[in-house]
């Protein structure tokens, strides 16, 4: 009799993948105000989310004769959410071997995180946020210490740049975060909410949505991003669990909603038998959006 492979035993291997995988790649958004949902929204896979930004407040009054003055400054950041779906297929031969399931799954949620990155960090640009708040590069040339150089030149100018933010949460590219690593025993752990003075320091690997990598619109010169401090509301983001029409959802064999602790993002995984070729399909999908709220409340380092 041949090898079966249980159904459920898919989603659990598809469940320890994604929080594992998710975690990891999605760890910065955590700098960001978001509004991630396990709902399902229905619609053609698009919806549009008015996240309300207050940028100036009423000024406090001495002795005051009224207390009916307003003078809130509300605007709003719209976030339009776009389906995102990373598919895969699973033979015959891959569901009798695990370990090449769990390849499979954590590759494609790999991608899916990759998309989700890319959005997230499309709106980041010096049109939105402004030009850098350090700008020199740091050097790894003889004579030169990178990590001393960030430590006592960048961190203490993106710290001061964003002074009056309510949050200061450092996000760096994996060559600037490295110098920052425990270096002997009685290193500073980066790890550590409040190390250098930041409420928490982020690793990012992926870049490529932050104009290609890099800044054309800083002096008219090509500069490296390699990292940001914000604030939480710098960025909105969104998320929600796509619909899927009951007539299809009685054809799949099965639906998981993937909550990842930590971030609070839920995807959707979704998984169906081809009669055709014996094949097992799957999905992960998830409704995503990103937009700028408070221009002020982020600042560059490039070099």
């Amino acid at each position: 009799m041949a090898n079966s492979y249980s159904s459920s035993l898919v989603v659990d291997v598809a469940t320890q993948s994604a929080i594992t995988v998710l975690q990891a790649k999605l760890a910065s958004l955590n700098a960001f105000n978001t509004d991630f949902s396990s709902d399902v929204v229905s619609g053609a896979g698009l919806r549009k989310l008015q996240v309300g930004v207050v940028s100036n407040a009423a000024s406090a009054v001495t002795n005051p004769t009224s207390f009916e003055s307003q003078g809130d400054t509300v605007t709003n950041a719209a976030v339009t959410m776009n389906h995102i779906s990373a598919q895969f297929g699973l033979t015959s031969g891959q569901l009798n071997q695990g370990f090449r399931l769990e390849k499979v799954l954590k590759a494609n949620l790999r991608a899916l995180c990759n998309a989700i990155m890319d959005v997230a960090l499309t709106p980041l640009t010096t049109a939105n946020y402004g030009s850098a708040a350090y700008t020199t590069a740091i050097s790894t040339a003889t004579g030169g210490n990178i990590g001393n150089s960030l430590i006592t030149a960048a961190l203490p100018a993106l710290f001061a740049a964003l002074g009056n933010g309510t949050e200061r949460n450092l996000v760096l590219d994996p060559t600037y975060y490295s110098y920052l690593l425990p270096q002997t025993g009685m290193s500073l752990d980066a790890s550590r909410t409040g190390a250098y003075g930041f409420d928490r320091v982020l690793l990012n690997n992926r870049w490529t949505a932050v104009t290609g990598g890099s800044d054309t619109a800083l002096n008219g010169t090509t500069k490296t991003i390699h990292g940001f401090v914000a604030s939480p509301e710098a960025l909105a983001m969104a998320a929600a669990i796509p619909y899927v029409d009951p007539a299809v959802a009685g054809l799949l064999q099965q639906s998981e909603i993937i909550q990842v602790p930590d971030l609070g993002i839920a995807i959707q995984m979704n998984i169906w038998g081809s009669l055709f070729s014996r094949s097992l399909n799957g999905s992960f999908d998830v409704l995503f959006g990103a937009a700028k709220a408070d221009g002020s409340a982020l600042k560059f380092i490039t070099a």
